[in-house]
């Protein structure tokens, strides 16, 4: 709503607007309902995995993990050029999201 309002999505192109969409619906994805400062000082694996922004790391990772993966393949078609620049784009939305 905020993006159509603003005329943002105007100004996107096709898969920029499929990156926001991406990150909106995966921001949070296998996300077990505690911060990452607990995971940490709980010494959970995914915090021993990544140095910082724990969770949103693992979102990304686990996003991309899924949208490539044989069974779905949703990236097989993009170019290495296209792949990274939409990886990127979905990546800096949720690492975004780490208050």
């Amino acid at each position: 709503v905020i993006a159509r309002r603003t005329g943002t999505l105007d100004r996107l192109n096709a898969w920029e607007r499929f990156a926001l969409l991406a990150a909106a619906l995966c921001h949070d994805l296998e996300h077990p309902g505690v911060t990452s400062i607990f995971l940490d000082r709980a010494g959970a694996s995914v915090a021993g995995a990544f140095k910082d922004t724990v969770l949103e790391k693992h979102h990304v990772l686990r996003t991309f993990e899924v949208m490539v993966g044989q069974d779905i393949g949703l990236l097989k078609g993009l170019s290495s050029d296209s792949y990274w620049d939409f990886r990127n784009a979905v990546a800096g939305c949720i690492l975004a999201t780490d208050f």
